[in-house]
């Protein structure tokens, strides 16, 4: 019996230091989106914070930006992702079909762990290159936060905004 008890703690032992193995997460983006909020704030060594929360109906303009992304109508604007390529300002034909005016190929790099969901990389017409790290992806939301690492057309490293989808289709 004794021997049972000493066989039986060193296989607890053992097993409780085994460390599980989870798969990174599946991401989903794919989807037409509508952005619903945005929040800006300044980082980096910044005195003024100058946090604002943009909310359905208000517009958020960044004069550094390039068409599409330098003025974006909360609550209105959409984008579209599929498997490699993203999509801005769609325009609804007669027939119901939407084309969409701007698409980019995107890749997402870095998608390791299921805490670390990796970023969404593309570039644009005029070159400047769109970094976003993907913070959250959920059945019905995509949360994306610039990281301030492009060439042309950023909002600055000191600056930080965040935005927030919401799927409206497929």
């Amino acid at each position: 019996m004794k021997y049972i008890v000493i066989i039986v703690i060193s296989l607890l032992t053992l097993t409780s230091c085994y460390k599980q193995y989870s798969q990174p997460k599946t991401l989903s983006l794919s989807g037409e989106y509508i952005i619903d909020k945005i929040t800006y704030s300044k980082v980096e060594n910044s005195t003024d914070p100058g946090n604002k929360v943009y909310y359905g109906g208000d517009i958020y303009v960044n004069p550094n930006g390039s068409f599409p992304m330098d003025s974006i109508n909360v609550g209105f604007t959409k984008w579209h992702l599929d498997y490699s390529v993203i999509s801005f300002n769609p325009h609804t034909l007669n027939t119901g079909k939407v084309i969409w005016e701007k698409q980019y190929y995107y890749t997402v790099t870095n998608h390791y762990t299921n805490y670390d969901l990796g970023y969404l990389d593309f570039t644009m017409d005029n070159g400047s290159r769109r970094i976003f790290k993907i913070i959250d992806d959920g059945v019905e939301n995509l949360v994306l936060r610039t990281t301030g690492q492009w060439i042309a057309g950023a909002s600055g490293p000191e600056e930080s905004v965040t935005l927030y989808l919401t799927r409206v289709g497929p």
